[in-house]
C-alpha cells in the first residue's frame, strides 16, 4: 500500500519552505516532514535522494523512517513520547485537505501509531526519563516561581507536569489567542512578550524566536533552561543548562538505549515487512481511491 509513498525530510529550520498543493507538510520543533506520493508528485526512485536540500524516501523506506521519528527513535531524547501525540493531532482529519491522498494518509497514521504501540511496549518502556515536560520537572524541583517563553507544543509538553508539581507558571508569547487557549487549559498566568518583565524566576526557553532584549533582560534568572537547538553562542548566564547540556545528562541511559537500538532494527525491519506483505495480500489500497 505505501510502496508510492514518498517522504522528505528536513532538520534545518531555514530550509525552502514547499507550497504545493500536492504535499502534507508536518512540522515539529525538530524536524519538518513532508508526504506526497508518486503518482501525483512524480520522483524517480534511486536518483533523488535529496530535492532541493531535503532528504527523500520511497516507499517502504518512507514508511520505516516514518515509524521511527513517530516512536521517538530519531528524537533527540531518545525514546521521546511527545512526538507521537503531536503526529497524531496533525494528521485528524480535520486537519487534512480532504483530498484523496489525505484520505489515504489517515491510513498510514492508524498503521504507524499502532506499530509505534508495539515499539514503545516491547522496547521503550522504563528507558529514562522519556519527556521533555519530566526532564524539565527535573530541573525546577526546587524552583516555586517558572517563566516559560512560548507557545508551540513544546509547551503543551511541559505544562502538564509543572502544573502538577503545584508550581507558579507564567507563559509569555506572541499569539494572544494561543495565550488565551492556554491560559483556560491551565492554571497559569499569560502576558505579551511586550508587556512583562522577568525578575529572579527559573526561565524556561521552549521558543526559536527569543526577542533581542531578553538576553539581558533574563540575566537575574536563577535558572535558565534553554530547549533550543540553534542559539547564538554564550550569553554570560550564571545559571544556564542548554540543550546539549540537558542531553549529556541522561547519559546515564545510554548504555540500555544502545542495547535496544540494536534490538529495534530487526524489529522495525519485521515491522516493515508486515506491512509489504498486506500490500501483496489487500487488492483494494488507495489505487481505488484515485479512480
Amino acid at each position: 500500500m505505501w510502496s508510492n509513498l514518498i517522504l522528505l525530510h528536513s532538520t534545518d529550520p531555514i530550509t525552502k519552505t514547499l507550497d504545493d498543493s500536492r504535499l502534507e507538510v508536518w512540522k515539529t520543533c525538530q524536524r519538518t516532514l513532508v508526504f506526497t506520493d508518486k503518482r501525483i508528485f512524480p520522483m524517480e526512485e534511486g536518483k533523488e535522494r535529496l530535492f532541493d536540500g531535503w532528504e527523500v524516501f520511497h516507499g517502504f523506506d518512507a514508511y520505516r523512517f516514518l515509524l521511527e521519528v513517530v516512536s521517538g527513535l530519531r528524537s533527540k531524547l531518545f525514546g521521546e513520547s511527545e512526538i507521537q501525540a503531536q503526529f497524531r493531532d496533525r494528521f485528524r482529519e480535520e486537519n487534512t485537505c480532504g483530498s484523496n491522498f489525505a484520505t489515504s494518509l489517515l491510513r498510514l497514521r492508524d498503521q504507524i501509531l499502532e506499530q509505534t504501540k508495539q515499539i514503545r511496549s516491547k522496547y521503550l518502556t522504563g528507558i529514562g526519563r522519556q519527556t521533555y515536560g519530566s526532564v524539565c520537572e527535573s530541573y525546577l524541583h526546587n524552583h516555586k516561581e517558572v517563566t516559560l517563553l512560548g507557545t508551540g507544543k513544546l509547551v503543551d509538553s511541559i505544562l502538564p507536569y509543572l502544573i502538577s508539581k503545584h508550581k507558579q507558571v507564567r507563559v509569555i508569547g506572541r499569539n494572544q489567542n494561543r495565550l488565551d487557549e492556554l491560559s483556560q487549559l491551565y492554571p497559569i498566568t499569560t502576558y505579551h512578550w511586550e508587556d512583562y518583565k522577568p525578575g529572579k524566576e527559573a526561565i524556561v526557553i521552549a521558543s526559536s524566536f527569543l526577542p533581542y532584549n531578553w538576553n539581558e533582560m533574563i540575566q537575574n534568572s536563577s535558572l535558565i533552561l534553554d530547549f533550543r537547538e540553534h542559539t547564538e553562542g554564550s550569553h554570560g548566564y550564571n545559571h544556564y543548562i542548554p540543550l546539549s547540556q540537558i542531553l549529556n545528562d541522561l547519559q546515564e541511559t545510554d548504555e540500555q538505549i544502545q542495547n535496544v537500538k540494536m534490538d529495534l532494527q530487526y524489529f522495525l525491519t519485521e515491522l516493515t515487512r508486515e506491512r509489504e506483505e498486506e500490500q501483496i495480500h489487500i487488492l483494494n489500497g488507495w489505487e481505488d481511491l484515485l479512480v
